[in-house]
């Protein structure tokens, strides 16, 4: 029994919930109810384009299916814990908005997979043509593709845990749940691997992908970049420790480099940012980008 849940903000997930709901239905008519069931339930975690609102209150006339308007933002990881507490199925499967189904077996290799582990984890593909103008989230997408390789997911299953596409056993969740610390974008998924590893909680990574539609502009997806090194500035540990950035950090400063290091940034950062904002950006002056803005977050 599935109960799949997913968040949004701003986004048409209409038709993520319909090509959900017709392989939920296949999968009852092949099995019967009392073997396979599903929910779908969608929250709006304070949306502010009413006419987006609007069309995802579609989502009510599928049978199977709810639509939760929320009026407040209450960030990444409050609004999935507040999902699953509304989710009364048995395993519980979080997706985001602005995924696209695009196998014909995507519930059912979930469901067949259920008890292989704790969680269960799927994999994530960008969509074959990069939109005009998201240049720096495509790059990105591309350039962690070697990460998401099965066999480096397998050889790492916390360290690389995605929340986008993702499997867990509700009694599980319920020993972990997100932090909810994180109330703004970024490592809600990598806090939850942390807690999983230290639980003794198994990961298995298997090959069940949805497409990242939501390719987001370069300026807003910057933006994003910003916002998750303040998370990332104000969690702590264990979050520090996991953080290649921060273990980086933290050599610059054995190094008494800091100041060296922050005044090449404020030098730097107009090209950098023109470099990001251009239609073939620089992995390495992302990396450069992020490096300067996190010292910069440690003067203030």
């Amino acid at each position: 029994m599935i109960s799949i849940i997913i968040p949004t903000y701003n986004y048409n997930c209409v038709s993520l919930v319909t090509d959900l709901a017709a392989q939920g239905d296949a999968l009852v008519a092949r099995y019967g109810v009392d073997q396979f069931d599903y929910e779908i339930i969608v929250a709006e975690d304070g949306s502010t384009d009413a006419l987006l609102i609007e069309e995802n209150s579609r989502i009510t006339a599928i049978p199977k299916a709810r639509h939760i308007c929320r009026k407040e933002n209450v960030g990444r990881a409050r609004i999935r814990n507040f999902l699953v507490s509304q989710a009364r199925l048995s395993h519980v499967l979080i997706i985001d908005s602005d995924a696209v189904v695009f196998t014909p077996d995507y519930l059912s290799t979930y469901w067949e997979m259920r008890h292989v582990a704790d969680v269960v984890c799927g994999s994530i593909q960008s969509p074959t043509v990069c939109p005009y103008g998201c240049e720096l989230r495509y790059k990105y997408e591309e350039a962690a593709r070697n990460v998401r390789q099965m066999a480096y997911r397998e050889a790492h299953p916390y360290a690389h845990l995605s929340t986008f596409n993702i499997l867990f056993h509700r009694d599980v969740f319920d020993q972990t749940q997100f932090d909810e610390r994180c109330t703004e974008y970024g490592y809600e998924d990598a806090l939850m691997g942390l807690m999983l590893e230290k639980l003794g909680l198994t990961v298995e990574h298997i090959d069940n992908p949805l497409i990242h539609d939501g390719m987001d502009p370069n300026a807003v997806y910057l933006q994003k970049v910003e916002t998750a090194l303040r998370t990332l500035h104000h969690l702590g540990e264990p979050m520090h420790s996991a953080s290649p950035l921060v273990r980086l950090v933290r050599r610059i400063k054995r190094w008494h480099l800091t100041p060296l290091c922050r005044l090449a940034y404020r030098l730097t950062r107009p090209l950098l940012y023109r470099q990001l904002m251009s239609h073939n950006p620089s992995m390495t002056c992302l990396k450069c980008y992020k490096l300067g803005y996190y010292l910069m977050l440690d003067k203030k």
